[in-house]
């Protein structure tokens, strides 16, 4: 389904549009609730002001009852008056539920003094006296703090029980009389009694929801409201929690200059209400007003539920929709697709949808169909370049062979002579190319060349193949041409008929094997590197121009007297001028570096080493200009074999002990170092063993083996008949430390040889498979070096 256009566009589509309605509900719901909630703190506090104006008009008329008692009772009082007046109020004041007047016992007649109490009770007013109460009625809060306090205030609520038995709030105000010296003289109280269910009744529409409820706080901290539908008076910390108040009386009597507002918990629940507070008056009552947003945002949460739900399912409806537009407008895209693939596998004539119109999609079919025309005229043009290629490819590599037969030995060349060795390669940087080489010897004399042609490939392949030819007219002379002639002749022959202006570089020299001078001339050439003592050197030679632009040019003759162990290099620019990829050319010092590494090498060794190590600094870039090496070396003591020693021995099941005994016997009369011995053994059991198990050879065939000491190193070398096969790059290296279950054949092994010798190296040679291994050791003294070569 990830790789269906249409089911991407469905599910793209769904997810933006999912992604607009959660946003803009998002958005309304934030809109919408911060609207309640201002809403809601608006009509909390407007109710509050309401409800605070009606407790201040009842308070108020209370009040004014309280005082005209006051004002009513008579010098001396008189119950039946006292009882007049008290019906009288409480007829006139609906709103007063009973009134009393309480006389202090100082001022009457009997000790348990006179305290008539008048009460509503079904319709009626009931009288009795509060002298019959359990308690002195004088040691009453509203009794007794009116006393002290010296002025009328309302009581704190408390349960009645002498006859109303309710719970009521009283009002009451000291009476004082004029005495004898003028001074006032309290003489009781008159109070009036207001039902808590009574005031109640008036906050009743201070419930603006369910889980809230208004209530009326006195100026102790008591609560006075229905919480839970019954009217209650408690303080006000045992019926609300707050988080946010940790003292009720400090907070409630802080001072406020307006409504104060706090979050308490819901009476009913954990959840989270408001509080609003506000002061009723001068009677120091305070109207609070607790209230829930969670339950005034819970139609909007049904509201967005229900969006929701509307919204999946207009989600839903809108992806089919999409889906079967989308199938209908793409079914031509999916037949483009399906034929594309068709067309991916080379099946040109596979049908395409048919155009309808001329919309993009139309254009894009006529457009894929003029591409699978034009790519079928491009295959077939393609395909006659890729024969004409392979004819050329062909033909290249026949030229190749050509050029390669031109040279010595086909391009890689060796010459062994008691006086020199020699070994020489060219390395085309194409499959054909202009570099160079020749050796001929003539008696006791070795004619040496090697050159570069201007240009590279084919041009230069054809200009080489000229000057080879003379060369080699130079060499077959019954008498030696001395290097500076031969390159004048050589300079005539190139510069006639030349009409591209091509020219050869050349390096020409003459050998005297019996007396080892080198004497040579160098037409534009680079100067040779002479090796002596290890220690490269870049001759100073005089040289003339490059062959073949100008006829009538002379070349000044070099000479050079070799010594025992030297080792002279000549090479092409393609040598010092290699370029890696970060077109850094090589250089002269970093190939006189090159030159020295393989020193102690044998020749063949050293100059697949040297080519290997440009192939290092060039780190993957193509290769620019033909190569082309040659190592001349005179053998001496420092490279020369000290004691050599071979072997063949039958390859059978005795083979591996065989090898062992006789490696131990040789090793043991070369003097070799004994610690060395086991390393040797271990490495040639694993090569018999592998020659013995995986070589395939004939019965009775034979293995080869060789020991060579060295003055810093020992050889040993293992020739066998068998299949080819190099095991220093075909065997499998395995991983150190893998179940010896899980290796490959020779994987194990490869890492003991390369693990325990210097170098190792493979070539095959005339059926046969050799495999040199060596281990430098340390030289020994002079004493011991005589031993060893018998001086």
């Amino acid at each position: 389904m990830s790789r269906s256009f249409t089911a991407r566009l469905v599910v793209a589509v769904t997810l933006v549009a999912a992604a607009i309605i959660s946003i803009g509900l998002f958005i309304d719901y934030r809109i919408s609730r911060e609207r309640i909630v201002t809403d809601l703190e608006e009509g909390a506090r407007s109710s509050i002001a309401a409800a605070v104006l009606r407790i201040r008009e009842l308070t108020t008329g209370l009040e004014a009852s309280v005082l005209f008692l006051g004002e009513a009772i008579d010098e001396v009082p008189n119950e039946s008056r006292m009882d007049s007046v008290l019906r009288s109020v409480i007829d006139r004041n609906p709103n007063v539920f009973a009134a009393a007047i309480a006389l202090d016992p100082s001022v009457t007649k009997s000790p348990a003094g006179l305290a008539p109490y008048i009460y509503r009770k079904s319709g009626s007013l009931v009288r009795t006296d509060l002298t019959k109460a359990a308690a002195p009625y004088w040691e009453e809060p509203w009794f007794a703090a009116i006393r002290d306090l010296g002025r009328a205030a309302w009581v704190e609520p408390y349960y009645e029980d002498t006859g109303a038995n309710t719970e009521i709030t009283t009002f009451s105000a000291p009476l004082y009389r004029s005495g004898c010296d003028g001074q006032q003289r309290f003489i009781g109280v008159a109070t009036i009694d207001l039902r808590l269910r009574d005031l109640h009744d008036y906050l009743d529409d201070l419930r603006i929801d369910k889980r809230g409820f208004g209530f009326l706080l006195t100026a102790q901290g008591t609560l006075v409201g229905a919480p839970d539908g019954v009217v209650i008076s408690s303080p006000i910390d045992q019926i609300l929690e707050s988080d946010n108040i940790s003292d009720w009386e400090s907070w409630l009597q802080a001072d406020s200059a307006g409504p104060r507002q706090t979050e308490v918990r819901c009476p009913d629940s954990e959840e989270p209400c408001e509080l609003l507070l506000a002061g009723a008056g001068n009677n120091q009552w305070s109207l609070g007003l607790v209230y829930s947003e969670y339950a005034f945002l819970r139609p909007l949460r049904d509201y967005q539920v229900r969006m929701l739900i509307m919204g999946t399912g207009m989600l839903t409806l809108m992806a089919l929709v999409v889906s079967v537009v989308a199938r209908r407008l793409t079914a031509p895209l999916l037949a483009l697709s399906r034929a594309s693939g068709s067309i991916a596998r080379g099946e040109l004539d596979v049908e395409l949808p048919t155009p309808t119109g001329d919309d993009e999609v139309s254009q894009l079919i006529n457009s894929f169909d003029s591409m699978r025309h034009d790519l079928g005229s491009y295959i077939r043009d393609l395909e006659s370049a890729a024969a004409q290629r392979s004819r050329m490819d062909g033909e290249l590599s026949a030229a190749r062979e050509i050029q390669m037969a031109m040279l010595p030995q086909g391009g890689q060349a060796v010459l062994d002579d008691e006086a020199i060795s020699l070994w020489a390669r060219v390395r085309p940087a194409r499959a054909v190319g202009g570099d160079l080489y020749s050796l001929h010897q003539t008696g006791r004399q070795l004619l040496i060349s090697i050159g570069d042609v201007s240009d590279k490939g084919v041009p230069a392949a054809l200009f080489m193949a000229r000057a080879i030819s003379l060369i080699q007219q130079w060499e077959v002379q019954p008498a030696t041409v001395p290097p500076d002639l031969a390159l004048l002749q050589l300079n005539e022959g190139l510069t006639r008929d030349n009409d591209n202006c091509m020219f050869l570089t050349l390096f020409i020299a003459v050998l005297n094997l019996d007396t080892l001078t080198l004497r040579y001339a160098s037409g534009g050439h680079s100067a040779p590197v002479l090796l002596r003592e290890g220690q490269p050197k870049i001759l100073e030679q005089d040289r003339g121009p490059a062959l073949g632009l100008q006829e009538g040019l002379t070349f000044p003759v070099n000479e050079l007297q070799l010594r025992s162990d030297d080792r002279l290099v000549i090479y092409t620019d393609g040598f010092d001028e290699a370029q890696n990829t970060a077109d850094e050319l090589l250089g002269e010092d970093r190939l006189c570096e090159i030159l020295a590494r393989p020193d102690n090498l044998p020749l063949a060794e050293a100059g697949d080493a040297i080519f290997a190590a440009v192939d290092t600094f060039t780190d993957g870039a193509p290769q620019f200009d033909d190569m082309s090496l040659m190592l001349l070396e005179v053998p001496g003591q420092r490279r020369a074999a000290l004691q050599a020693e071979h072997s063949s021995l039958t390859i059978d099941q005795s083979l591996p002990g065989q090898a062992a005994r006789w490696l131990e016997e040789q090793w043991q009369a070369q003097g070799l170092p004994s610690g060395a011995l086991f390393d040797m053994q271990l490495v040639l059991e694993e090569l018999i063993c592998n020659v013995r198990d995986h070589a395939q050879t004939e019965d009775n065939a034979t293995l080869s083996l060789g020991l060579e000491r060295f003055i810093d190193r020992v050889e040993l070398e293992c020739v066998d008949p068998g299949q080819a096969y190099n095991p220093l790059t075909e065997a499998n290296r395995s991983e150190l430390g893998e179940n010896t279950e899980d290796v490959s054949i020779g994987g194990l092994g490869l890492h003991l040889i390369t693990k325990l010798t210097t170098r190792q190296s493979y070539r095959r040679e005339e059926g046969r498979n050799i495999l040199r291994l060596r281990l430098d050791i340390a030289p020994p003294s002079q004493d011991d070096q005589n031993t060893v070569t018998g001086d």
